[in-house]
């Protein structure tokens, strides 16, 4: 479906390019092969002819024509991997970034009213939300502008925002199909990754502390990684780097939830779903997708930083040490994969039920859970 889709907006962009996303910024495909002089036209036909492969070769599998296995993996992380790092690049972490930081307040009333079920707790988190809001408002950190300026550049970018979603979810969704197809058998770098799954998913969180201590620093005299940049455009991109680096936090803590308990079960304070486990699809879809998404910009980076004529300049350096996405991208599918394994290795509890009120015990991890 997602590929039929990729296929359906390539030809309208090709027939009519100025209504596409690479009329105004090019596609990082063009940026590689320096074919940005060429128009928009071969952006659209690149994605056009992977639509065409894709829809293909899923049609087939889902008719039988073609049985999984080692050539349909292959074909699905190429058309995945060839749209990661040709369409989706560094925008993708970018447009992920506003995102998540623009759901930020979402995830935080959901928390208190949650959290409220437990007095003690609810009343932590009800103190601390409070401090935070009068930051906010009364702070010196302008954080209602941010959200004023992105949905301005929602709307304004809407086609170049969806088609980067679109360009994300396919890479995603096709390299991990791939993935799955090649890893039926895990072998001994599988239970290699399964035996050190802890370390793996720590170091992949805090590939996340480089870029989050930068952005702290600019609440202090001592601001790095840009800080100059507050005395010349104002508090609003005080506003936005804080926001941004809260989302990467967002992000190394939901890494961590692939080995922490919340990860595998959820929380028995939530209503009617506590103690019941995660579905894996849950973890393992987002994850991957980022993983991609991550790996994508890294690269992209890492190329634009590495492949030009000359000394590497210092800003482009620290840029690929303080957004080490390169990095993040690649532990980060290492994680869900051990995730995987040891989710499936990992026997049902059995269930115990509280005989008055029909919930699962303390002890259990309820219906079908996994420990």
């Amino acid at each position: 479906m997602i590929a039929v889709i990729m296929l359906a907006a390539a030809l309208v962009w090709l027939v009519a390019p100025q209504l596409g996303p690479f009329a105004d910024s090019p596609a990082p495909v063009q940026l590689l092969t320096g074919t940005v002089g060429a128009g928009p036209v071969i952006a659209a036909a690149v994605q056009a002819a992977i639509g065409v492969v894709a829809s293909a070769v899923g049609i087939a599998a889902l008719f039988g024509l073609m049985r999984p296995g080692a050539l349909l993996a292959a074909i699905g992380i190429v058309c995945g991997g060839i749209t990661a790092v040709g369409f989706v690049g560094f925008n993708g972490i970018a447009t992920a970034g506003y995102l998540l930081a623009s759901t930020l307040p979402v995830l935080v009333i959901i928390t208190v009213i949650f959290a409220c079920r437990r007095p003690l707790i609810g009343g932590i988190v009800v103190a601390a939300v409070l401090a935070l809001l009068a930051f906010v408002f009364f702070g010196p950190t302008p954080i209602p502008q941010f959200y004023e300026m992105a949905a301005v550049a929602f709307v304004d970018d809407l086609v170049e925002l969806s088609a980067t979603v679109l360009s994300t979810l396919f890479a995603g969704v096709w390299i991990l199909c791939g993935a799955l197809l090649l890893t039926r058998d895990p072998g001994r770098f599988g239970a290699f990754v399964s035996r050190h799954r802890i370390v793996i998913t720590v170091f992949a969180a805090c590939c996340a502390l480089p870029y989050v201590i930068a952005r702290a620093s600019w609440l202090t005299p001592w601001p790095l990684f840009g800080g100059s940049a507050i005395e010349e455009y104002g508090s609003t991109v005080l506003a936005t780097g804080l926001m941004l680096g809260a989302a990467v936090l967002a992000g190394g803590v939901l890494t961590l939830g692939l080995i922490l308990p919340w990860g595998s079960r959820l929380p028995r304070w939530l209503p009617r779903i506590g103690g019941r486990p995660v579905p894996v699809a849950l973890a393992v879809v987002p994850a991957s997708i980022v993983s991609v998404l991550f790996t994508a910009g890294g690269a992209e980076a890492l190329l634009m930083t590495f492949a030009q004529s000359g000394a590497v300049a210092v800003g482009e350096l620290a840029l690929v040490l303080v957004l080490p996405f390169w990095l993040w991208g690649p532990l980060l599918a290492l994680a869900t994969w051990g995730y995987v394994l040891h989710r499936a290795a990992t026997p049902p509890a059995p269930e115990h039920r509280d005989g008055a009120r029909g919930s699962v015990a303390s002890s259990a991890f309820g219906r079908n859970g996994v420990a």
